[in-house]
């Protein structure tokens, strides 16, 4: 399976911080600054997803309750447009404390996703397509993100903002931005291998690990609004 800038097929960490409104405009600095020497290495982008869950949201009622074997599974896209026919497929799974994403390329239309035998129509592997059945989009979310990398390149950062959601089915309704979240994500990135000094980094970041899923919160807003 193809790989993306967000380290795919390979098991890894992954540590969140929630960003307080007042401290989003200081955190590129905070990282520039701390002793591991992050700089920012891609330009800032918009990341656009749908996610996909069972009929009875099983994906989402397994993260709230924690379990420790879970997954995701969204469609994911690069850029301004609110539709860009070139995107990947992501399934992403939690298994205990580390997880590992498998990504496809896909080519399709905004309208396709909303379909109820989309993924039938997708040229997937055997194992993907099992994996799909019976699932069916329920959010879309996007938002700005900033990437960091430690000067040793054992660590990753990415800071998400401007973070909205909204229903799948208004992916081609360009003026409505969906439920907007003044909290931005820091998202430390690493791999089993430098976990013994990962506590040095966030030592380095003056905020506290917290549980933060941006499917879960999308689906809170836009379901319960």
């Amino acid at each position: 399976m193809a790989g993306s800038t967000d380290g795919a097929c390979s098991y890894r960490y992954e540590r969140k911080f929630k960003v307080p409104f007042h401290m989003q405009p200081n955190m590129a600095a905070i990282l520039r600054n701390s002793r591991f020497g992050f700089r920012e290495i891609y330009g800032a982008r918009t990341v656009n997803n749908v996610y996909f869950d069972t009929p009875l949201f099983r994906f989402f009622h397994e993260n709230v309750q924690g379990a420790p074997d879970r997954k995701k599974i969204r469609i994911r896209w690069y850029g301004d447009a609110y539709f860009a026919g070139n995107c990947q497929l992501e399934i992403k799974r939690k298994i205990g404390l580390v997880g590992i994403k498998d990504v496809v390329p896909l080519t399709l239309d905004a309208n396709d996703i909303m379909q109820f035998d989309f993924f039938d129509r997708q040229p997937l592997p055997d194992t993907v397509r099992f994996e799909l059945s019976g699932v069916r989009p329920t959010l879309f979310n996007r938002y700005r993100r900033r990437y960091f990398l430690s000067a040793d390149e054992r660590f990753r950062m990415t800071i998400d903002f401007e973070l909205c959601y909204n229903h799948p089915s208004m992916l081609n309704q360009t003026g409505s931005r969906g439920n907007p979240d003044i909290m931005s994500v820091l998202e430390l990135k690493y791999d089993r291998s430098a976990d013994s000094d990962a506590a040095y980094v966030t030592a380095d970041i003056p905020l506290s690990l917290s549980k933060k899923s941006k499917y879960v919160t999308g689906v809170c807003e836009v379901y319960d609004s």
